[in-house]
C-alpha cells in the first residue's frame, strides 16, 4: 500500500512539474509574440524606392553586349 501512494506521489508531482513547465513556456511565448507584434507594427512600410531597389538586387544582371544566342546541341 505504501508503495502504491509513494507511486502516486510520484506520478502526481511529475504532473504538477509538467502543467507548471507547460505554462511557464505559454507565457513566455505569449510574451515574445507580443513584443513581436508591437515590434512589426511599429515597423514602417518600405517605399516605393525601397521596393524597387530589393527588385534590382534580385534580378540578374544582363549585359547590354550580351546577347542570347542558342547553344548547339
Amino acid at each position: 500500500m505504501i508503495s502504491v501512494l509513494i507511486a502516486f506521489g510520484v506520478v502526481s508531482w511529475l504532473a504538477i512539474c509538467f502543467f507548471v513547465s507547460a505554462a511557464i513556456l505559454d507565457y513566455r511565448v505569449t510574451c515574445a509574440e507580443k513584443l513581436y507584434l508591437e515590434l512589426a507594427a511599429s515597423r514602417p512600410l518600405p517605399s516605393d524606392a525601397d521596393i524597387q531597389h530589393m527588385c534590382d538586387l534580385t534580378e540578374p544582371r544582363r549585359d547590354p553586349w550580351a546577347h542570347a544566342e542558342p547553344i548547339p546541341a
